[in-house]
């Protein structure tokens, strides 16, 4: 199949839409911050707007009701700071909207488990994790939210 450019890619190039999609892609993506911010409407005009950004490198995605609602319900809570951290699938379904059918990005009202990478001994993480602990003993379950602690590395962790 031939390459080609979806006219929505040239009029907000910034932000994640559905005409990023391929036909059927879903894609898995946890979330990194969430911010308002201000853009440039396709009207020209400004508004300001609830922003999600990803740590995978996808473009930052505006929020709308819908989807704020939905990672509301998958997260267990309303509050974007305990957003952090979630995962979630993003897909393109068709919606009724002003009147016409068209295609709109949705969170996917499943939840998604993303492995959590191990922390190892010797690295950069571990001494950064190491340092936070010996700051903070709270920052234990702050790390362990985060990576996948195994006995020996908690031990060397706390002592």
């Amino acid at each position: 199949m031939e390459n080609k450019t979806h006219w929505k890619k040239l009029t907000n190039p910034d932000y994640l839409g559905s005409y990023d999609f391929a036909t059927g892609e879903e894609r898995i993506v946890t979330i990194k911050d969430v911010k308002r911010q201000m853009v440039n409407g396709a009207d020209g005009k400004k508004e300001e707007c609830t922003i999600v950004f990803f740590q995978e490198n996808y473009k930052p995605m505006i929020m709308n009701a819908t989807n704020s609602k939905m990672i509301t319900k998958l997260s267990d809570t309303p509050y974007i700071e305990d957003w952090i951290g979630k995962s979630f699938k993003l897909v393109v379904v068709k919606i009724k909207a002003f009147g016409e059918f068209v295609e709109a990005l949705r969170v996917k009202s499943e939840n998604v488990i993303k492995a959590k990478p191990a922390l190892q001994l010797n690295t950069a993480n571990f001494e950064n994790c190491r340092a936070a602990y010996l700051k903070d003993k709270s920052q234990l379950d702050k790390i362990k939210l985060k990576y996948d602690v195994s006995a020996e590395v908690e031990k060397q962790l706390i002592d």
